[in-house]
């Protein structure tokens, strides 16, 4: 009886065992690459780090790997051009990746990664309307068509209300999954209040708390805190393109509009039309734009300047997506922008064409 009695304990705990793989293993084939190195890399404290690397042999590879909790990881042809992302958790996974389509990256045996594919696909179609209403919305605003700048900016609205709804229903469909506060964080944090956060993630799984992504919502949360409408908005000091010392707080007495952008960024660049005929409407009723620039070249970022005839107040410390006033206001995606009244008192977050023109009207009427 003891010896079948202990024979069950031993079963019970290689079956346990079983359940709980150790990490994951990556049996990989990608086409149009026969040989070469491959690494698989994870983000880490702010920067993507190599988790492990193989030799690929006739296109196949084996890449090994541990997450507590479902993750997205991306694979890279060394020197790091992405082939593949994808989400990976625990078990034996098999990838297929495709050196001339991102996109097209085919991943079996994990759960998530069904669900982040199903996201992917919906997510880019709603994104492709959305950019081609915004290059609508641009053109006739360049030649000054009313009418058809008004529905653009209706339809426009619109798709991005639905791209919202999208995502809400997502995450309240899979409170388990990483994938949900993941997509928050992509797509509609910088829209959201310190509340809303919250909310969010009380809403989300005890099971998943401890995950990356709902960490980082919490610090977006405690940083939006500082940054909500009503929010005295705190000190910027950078250089401008010059390199004279300029400061926030030097246009107190206006209306301003803080302003995060970069060259390198194409909707940043987009909305900047929007923005110069927006100044050159208010630029002589109290109204002024600081523009805070996620830039690290200063010879690309000053020759955007000029490229996109902005006018107005300029900073930047060059530090990338670690700029200093980027951080500490919480900006994880540009454009982004804040409204600002005479007393430096935040009033609005994330206006832009349409919007903007009417909440300054509304104010400075």
């Amino acid at each position: 009886m003891r010896n079948l009695f202990a024979f069950v304990i031993v079963c019970s705990i290689l079956l346990f065992s079983c359940s709980k793989p150790d990490g994951y293993v990556i049996k990989g084939h990608i086409k149009g690459k026969d040989n070469g190195l491959i690494q698989l890399m994870k983000y880490q404290d702010g920067k993507w780090t190599v988790e492990d690397s193989a030799s690929i042999k006739d296109g196949k590879f084996e890449l090994k790997g541990k997450t507590a909790l479902p993750e997205l990881r991306i694979v890279a042809i060394k020197p790091q051009t992405v082939v593949a992302q994808f989400f990976a958790e625990n078990g034996t996974l098999t990838l297929t990746a495709y050196m001339d389509s991102l996109n097209a990256t085919e991943v079996k045996g994990s759960k998530s990664n069904d669900e982040f594919s199903i996201l992917k696909k919906e997510l880019k179609n709603i994104s492709k309307e959305t950019q081609g209403l915004q290059q609508k919305y641009n053109a006739a605003r360049q030649t000054g068509n009313e009418e058809e700048m008004k529905r653009a900016q209706i339809d426009y609205e619109a798709m991005m209300g639905n791209q919202k709804v999208y995502t809400k229903n997502f995450v309240r469909e899979h409170p388990k999954s990483t994938v949900s506060p993941l997509i928050v964080l992509m797509q509609r944090v910088q829209d959201m209040s310190a509340h809303d956060i919250d909310t969010l993630v009380a809403f989300l799984d005890p099971s998943i708390q401890s995950s990356i992504y709902v960490t980082e919502l919490k610090k977006i949360a405690d940083k939006s805190r500082a940054t909500d409408v009503g929010a005295i908005a705190s000190e910027i000091t950078e250089n401008s393109p010059e390199g004279t010392p300029l400061s926030l707080s030097s246009l107190r007495g206006k209306v301003v509009l803080i302003d995060f952008w970069a060259s390198w960024c194409k909707p940043c660049r987009q909305e900047n039309s929007n923005l110069v005929v927006t100044y050159n409407k208010f630029k002589n009723k109290d109204f002024d734009i600081f523009g805070v620039s996620l830039d690290k070249d200063k010879e690309a970022w000053k020759k955007a300047i000029v490229d996109d005839m902005l006018s107005w107040h300029q900073v930047s410390d060059l530090k990338y997506m670690q700029n200093e006033a980027a951080v500490r206001y919480g900006i994880h995606q540009i454009p982004s922008n804040l409204l600002l009244d005479k007393q430096g008192k935040i009033i609005a977050k994330n206006l832009y064409g349409e919007q903007l023109d009417q909440k300054l009207t509304e104010i400075l009427k």
